[in-house]
């Protein structure tokens, strides 16, 4: 998904999980070296962090299930997705909600996509971005996972 400024702020985010990281290497290895943003990529265990090309400003978070707060479930960890899910919800919150009049040029890299849990998330964030600037976002496919 982009969503387009004018100004041209390029911006760009991309949250998937482990099964993304072949597309994933592919599309960071297509970015400017000017880019800057987060990548956010959620795997079950630290053994499947590795290192990633990404340019000089683009930080790189990893969600690890397994070492994330329980769940109040008993016997049952986190939902696959659902740190994912709150970390790009983080984001939002900081780099585009908490500015009501700012427009920005983001290029939203989507993985994750045969999770319930992010599939209902990018659906929601779908029709939020659309509110928020009618029209100005244009979708693309990145990752099929």
């Amino acid at each position: 998904m982009s969503v387009v400024d004018p100004a041209g702020v390029d911006c760009v985010i991309a949250a998937c999980d482990a099964a993304d990281l072949p597309a994933l290497r592919q599309w960071l290895g297509s970015l400017p070296e000017t880019s800057y943003g987060r990548v956010f990529v959620e795997v079950f265990a630290p053994m499947q962090i590795e290192q990633l090309p990404v340019p000089p400003h683009v930080g790189v978070t990893w969600l690890c299930r397994e070492e994330r707060e329980a769940s109040p479930r008993p016997g049952i960890g986190r939902r696959r997705g659902e740190a994912l899910a709150t970390a790009v919800d983080a984001w939002f919150d900081e780099w585009v909600w908490a500015d009501s009049e700012a427009v920005r040029n983001i290029e939203l890299w989507t993985g994750a996509r045969s999770c319930p849990v992010m599939q209902n998330y990018w659906t929601a964030l779908d029709r939020r971005l659309e509110k928020r600037w009618p029209g100005g976002t244009t979708q693309r496919t990145h990752a099929t996972s």
